[in-house]
């Protein structure tokens, strides 16, 4: 579940006042200069340790310590072996804006960092952990994200993946926007590295981007990635058969309780089909009201069913019982509110156990 960032536990007010203004006076300024100086050179592997350990980076607690620096308008671009690798640099309460990253390599702390209209082009990303950051107008393409990457309770807005190698779910109780895109994760790693996506990883991604745009109030994003995170699950996680029969009926009935327009896709079949049997032993008109009477439980034309076989009076019997099933399955998919304000684990439990969410005019093409 999002939790507002200034109600983290681990946030502290005055230490992001102190790490952010340490660069704006004094020798701050001067310092930061020279430290984007170095960025822009290349970085590298422990591009600090040797002006740290000869006392030449003033305040700073360590060699990776870079918490709070703010770098605004730069375009970055790395090539050769070892250039733009970021190893270990605490980026925590830092801001970026207004730059790029080209073929660059994070391994840091971004917790409570802000990131505005940003991009990283054909970067890799290994054991980096966004807490409590803010990402709005980000763009990652063509971005590897090889192991252990998380956002864990990050603010989205108009966040954007396009191209991305995701190997496993990065996003942790987010809150998702309108405006953000994430494309689904693609098979293969980008560039030297040699890693292929598992299908199992699609249902847990998938929840993590449903519980992001639920966080939001996103309900049509949420509704279409809470389909796609069961759709994943019956045909990638579902070892036994009786759970994938199960899961392709409840795909197909009731989109997983999101779609109740295939409720009543269902419900004009049955009708029609039904329509179709009594035709043959009472006619087309007597059959449409007798099959119709069934269904919605108005009992039109009730007494040609003593003329019957006991077979078509237990298909008249059945006619009903799907009638006031479906019924009320289309109508419980309409009625229950969406789960964006309910708290994660409950929504879960709601959601599976109703396996439905409400559907507006707006979204009612996608209903289906």
């Amino acid at each position: 579940m999002f939790t507002p960032i200034h109600l983290l536990p681990r946030i502290h007010a005055e230490k992001v006042g102190l790490y952010q203004q340490r660069w704006e006076k004094d020798g701050g300024p001067a310092l930061r200069d020279k430290i984007l100086q170095m960025i822009r050179d290349g970085a590298g592997e422990d591009f600090l340790q040797w002006e740290f350990e000869n006392h030449k980076l003033g305040f700073l607690e360590s060699m990776w310590d870079l918490k709070g620096i703010n770098i605004h308008g730069e375009n970055l671009s790395y090539e050769g072996e070892g250039a733009g690798w970021f190893e270990a640099i605490d980026f925590s309460y830092a801001q970026f804006y207004h730059s790029t990253f080209r073929r660059a390599a994070f391994n840091c702390e971004f917790s409570f960092a802000r990131l505005y209209n940003c991009q990283f082009v054909d970067c890799t990303f290994s054991f980096n952990d966004f807490y409590g950051a803010t990402l709005e107008k980000v763009k990652f393409t063509n971005c590897n994200f090889t192991e252990r990457n998380s956002l864990t309770n990050c603010d989205c807005r108009a966040l954007e993946f396009n191209n991305c190698f995701i190997p496993e779910n990065i996003f942790i109780d987010c809150r998702f926007d309108a405006n953000t895109t994430v494309n689904d994760p693609i098979e293969k790693s980008l560039r030297a590295w040699n890693l292929t996506f598992d299908k199992k990883q699609r249902a847990a991604i998938f929840q993590g981007i449903n519980d992001g745009y639920a966080a939001g109030g996103v309900v049509k994003q949420a509704r279409r990635y809470f389909f796609r995170q069961n759709q994943a699950i019956t045909r990638y996680n579902s070892e036994a058969k009786w759970d994938c029969a199960v899961g392709y009926f409840l795909e197909f009935l009731t989109g997983y309780g999101v779609r109740p327009l295939r409720v009543l896709r269902a419900l004009i079949l049955l009708v029609a089909l039904g329509i179709g049997i009594f035709t043959t032993q009472v006619g087309f008109e007597n059959a449409l009201i007798l099959t119709t009477g069934g269904f919605f439980t108005f009992g039109g034309y009730t007494d040609l069913l003593k003329s019957l076989s006991i077979w078509f009076r237990l298909g008249y019997i059945f006619t009903a019982f799907l009638g006031i099933f479906l019924t009320g399955l289309y109508v419980t998919g309409n009625g229950i509110p969406h789960f964006g304000g309910l708290s994660t684990k409950r929504s879960q439990e709601w959601r599976f156990n109703s396996r439905c969410a409400v559907a507006t005019i707006d979204d009612i093409a996608d209903l289906g």
